[in-house]
């Protein structure tokens, strides 16, 4: 964290996340803002910006810069003091919160419209588990919660349930090692980290080259009431499927998401910053996460471009709204922004829209999961609906994300390319496959 405040360590829900209904709606950090800074500008630190201050208020400039930006911290309004910056000149943003994934949607028809036939016999709208789309939301988090109408519904302590639901061990999976290939090309996953090695399932822990960095242990149950936590096993997930996909490649997860699942601009644009200046920089960045944001995400895409900059290609979910609203970092330029589909067309809660470069499978995905947990959910037709044993399965455009990735690191190594080369090949080629609004149709 920017703040040095462990993830699991920091305040609660109602404490570290506000909601705001300004343009369409968002939810960001209270207490704390951003300023750009220029070369041309006065030096921010000499900028009284109590000034802005109602009475009561403080603002100070904090002594930690973001690239290009000063973050100013105290008890202030940070909606008025932002639209009261940009009146007087400067760009200033909110620090807002994203997360591991609307607003009232002036879009088109979705691409999975039901007066199309080819579209009406997907089972997931037959699905009584995912037919919510809070339940098809990997992390509870809909952004339509950030919205003021709703706001006041939503529940204070955060979410509290995940729509994660046990899997049987696949027929795919014959539980050998990787032995012998090569551990390349690298993938860093920003999320909630990897189950610890006693928790980790059959299939990472037979894999060549999957590591967490320090600090990065996920864990099913962080507050300890024997309930599965909302996201818990995200990151993990997200391994699997890139490793059943491009085994043997080097995929370290990085802890950017708490276990409720939001996650703040300042510490993601901070991690990638570190990712992107290291020695040994990653050939694809997964961000299976995403949010709506206040007109535009300036710190957040000024991080991407420099990580762009360094070679590493950005593939991030597009968000599990139903909504053409653009979602960032997916809507940020150059990303490989990925909507989701399922086995009879899109999937009904995919977002959409020109923003959108492609899909890939989302719904009912199963991958890896915690190795052995037990919740206190009672069994439901028979079946225990929280007691995991390595595998799960899954909604969202969260883990359709992570099978692009899998697609280039094939294409990668069958045709010897570059990162920015596969793209060109698997996603943007002019003879490749497309469903409208939602882009370049990628299964393997």
């Amino acid at each position: 964290m920017s703040d040095n405040t462990a993830i699991e360590d920091l305040p609660p829900w109602n404490e570290r996340v506000k909601f705001s209904d300004q343009g369409g709606g968002f939810a960001y950090v209270p207490n704390r803002a951003f300023v750009r800074q220029s070369a041309s500008d006065v030096e921010l630190e000499t900028v009284d910006f109590n000034t802005f201050a109602a009475e009561g208020e403080t603002i100070n400039v904090d002594g930690e810069p973001t690239p290009g930006f000063r973050r100013i911290v105290g008890n202030f309004d940070v909606i008025r003091v932002v639209a009261q910056l940009r009146a007087g000149g400067f760009d200033a943003q909110p620090d807002h919160v994203l997360f591991a994934h609307g607003t009232t949607c002036c879009c088109g028809p979705h691409p999975a419209a039901p007066f199309d036939p080819w579209y009406m016999a997907n089972p997931v709208h037959a699905n009584p588990v995912h037919a919510n789309p809070v339940h098809a939301n990997p992390v509870h988090a809909n952004p339509v919660h950030a919205n003021s109408f709703y706001a006041n519904s939503a529940d204070p302590n955060g979410p509290s349930r995940s729509s994660a639901r046990p899997a049987d061990q696949p027929s795919w999976f014959t539980g050998s090692a990787n032995a012998g290939r090569q551990a390349t090309p690298r993938v860093v996953v920003l999320d909630t980290g990897l189950a610890h090695t006693d928790d980790l399932p059959d299939l990472l822990s037979n894999a060549l080259a999957v590591t967490a960095s320090a600090g990065s242990v996920d864990r099913p149950d962080f507050d300890g009431d024997r309930w599965l936590d909302p996201v818990a096993g995200h990151g993990t997930f997200i391994a699997g499927i890139i490793e059943r996909i491009a085994p043997g490649c080097a995929i370290d997860i990085v802890r950017v998401l708490h276990w409720q699942g939001d996650g703040n601009e300042s510490t993601i644009v901070e991690t990638i910053d570190q990712i992107a200046l290291g020695q040994n920089p990653p050939a694809f960045l997964n961000l299976s996460f995403g949010g709506y944001v206040w007109e535009r995400a300036p710190m957040l895409s000024a991080a991407v471009l420099r990580a762009q900059q360094h070679g590493i290609v950005v593939v991030a979910s597009a968000g599990n709204d139903g909504t053409c609203r653009p979602s960032y970092p997916a809507a940020i330029p150059g990303v490989v922004s990925v909507g989701a589909i399922g086995p009879d067309g899109p999937a009904w809660f995919s977002n959409y829209g020109g923003w959108v470069r492609a899909c890939a499978p989302g719904v009912d995905v199963v991958s890896s999961f915690f190795k052995l947990f037990d919740g206190l959910e009672p069994p439901s037709g028979g079946r225990d609906i929280d007691r995991f044993a390595s595998w799960a399965t899954w909604s969202g455009t969260s883990f359709a994300a992570p099978a692009v990735i899998g697609a280039l690191v094939q294409e990668m190594r069958l045709f010897r390319c570059s990162p920015t080369k596969a793209v060109e090949r698997v996603i943007d080629a002019s003879w490749l496959g497309r469903i409208p609004g939602l882009g370049t149709v990628v299964n393997v």
